[in-house]
């Protein structure tokens, strides 16, 4: 009897990770068809673009929020339990953007998903660092990333298509919210419960867990570095209705352009994890991250369609790569309190992405739709980020990777 529940949980841990990838595409499927359809949203619910673009605004407050209050819930509860609830509440948000009548029940809606989003996010990668080795993390991180991505690649043109016959509530009614159910009920059967044990001391494991985080240079480095490249992150949203107001392009035509944008993330992602170990985290979040901004602004001037979508996909790629380098830093600058210092960088990751949304609003509402000089803004945020991440971060395991690599 042992040996037959050993093999089942054997059959169930080799599960883990395809579950995790399958969750992080799934919290981004809202992401993408925003990015694809928010001028139809505008539209529907009749408010300006810069207004709908507010929801990205939403999802970062909320995000903010919830991080903070994952950063000390963490430390008490099982990841499983968090995870459960995170993938429940994403869920119940699908549902909201299904019936929502008015834009209040879709700010609403949107509060829900980005809430079960981040803590989908955030015991993710708690879940990677309790349940893998070191050698074996950034590969996963690289999948999580590509995972998330994908959703542009699926997500993006299939919204499109359905929209463009059935509307945009059909999208969410035939393929985000069966898949969200599905990610629920893989998620109970398994995501183990057994996570590494703190060890207590004199000092309250919240005073542990903040002076870990806020005393260390390199990990305060690594959380104002997350703050800036998120301003990138709020790209995607707006690159679709550049096209589609610039170019006049169809919401199936923005779709398939998102999708190429999206296959350049999947393919960055998966370089990403694979270089961890061999190239460095640091020098592949410095790196790629600057390109990535650069990318960003460069795209929106190119006057071609075809180059400037290329030009975007690059930026996607070299975004992910970067992300892989930058996550994994930042998964192991604190090892025994992974789940809080991955709950406070998502939390200073929402104050990028915030304040992006605010400055997208801002610059769309008062220059009429300008995307050149949003990109503008956007891109050089997220550039400079490499700058912060080369001068004052530190890789805790660099010298031990090159150690075990044999001399010729």
């Amino acid at each position: 009897m042992s040996r037959r529940l050993n093999g089942v949980n054997e059959r169930l841990r080799t599960l883990l990770l395809p579950t995790l990838v399958l969750c992080t595409f799934v919290g981004f499927t809202i992401t993408a068809f925003l990015s694809t359809l928010l001028v139809d949203l505008a539209e529907s619910f009749k408010v300006s673009i810069g207004t709908a673009s507010e929801l990205v605004l939403i999802s970062s407050i909320t995000g903010l929020i919830v991080g903070v209050a994952m950063s000390a819930i963490s430390i008490n509860f099982k990841h499983r339990s968090l995870f459960l609830i995170g993938i429940s509440v994403f869920a119940i948000g699908t549902f909201g953007f299904f019936l929502a009548q008015t834009f209040a029940i879709l700010v609403f809606s949107q509060f829900l998903v980005a809430a079960g989003s981040t803590i989908i996010s955030i015991m993710t990668y708690a879940l990677i660092g309790d349940q893998f080795p070191l050698e074996k993390r950034g590969w996963a991180i690289g999948l999580l990333v590509s995972g998330g991505m994908a959703a542009f690649i699926i997500v993006a043109p299939l919204s499109g298509l359905i929209a463009g016959l059935a509307g945009w509530r059909s999208v969410l009614f035939w393929f985000i919210i069966p898949l969200s159910l599905v990610c629920v009920a893989l998620s109970l059967i398994c995501i183990p419960s057994n996570q590494p044990k703190l060890d207590p001391s004199s000092q309250s494991l919240y005073v542990q867990a903040y002076k870990r985080i806020f005393l260390c240079k390199s990990t305060v480095a690594c959380l104002i570095g997350t703050t800036l490249v998120s301003f990138i992150s709020v790209v995607p949203m707006y690159a679709v209705s550049f096209y589609r107001t610039a170019d006049s392009v169809s919401p199936i035509v923005g779709g398939v352009f998102s999708s190429i944008a999206g296959a350049g993330a999947v393919v960055g992602g998966i370089v990403g994890g694979r270089l961890v170990n061999r190239f460095g985290r640091k020098p592949l979040a410095v790196i790629f991250y600057f390109v990535s901004g650069v990318t960003c602004i460069l795209f929106t001037f190119i006057p071609i369609i075809g180059v400037s979508v290329a030009v975007w996909a690059l930026a996607a790629a070299t975004g992910t790569l970067g992300m892989a380098g930058l996550t994994s830093l930042t998964l192991e600058q604190v090892p025994t309190f992974r789940a809080s210092m991955m709950s406070i960088n998502g939390s200073f990751q929402n104050v990028g992405m915030a304040l992006g949304a605010i400055i997208g609003g801002l610059v769309l509402n008062s220059f009429h739709n300008n995307f050149q000089l949003l990109m503008t803004i956007l891109g050089s945020f997220g550039a400079s980020a490499a700058i912060v991440l080369f001068l004052f971060t530190n890789d805790p395991y660099k010298s031990s990777f090159r150690a075990k690599t044999p001399k010729p």
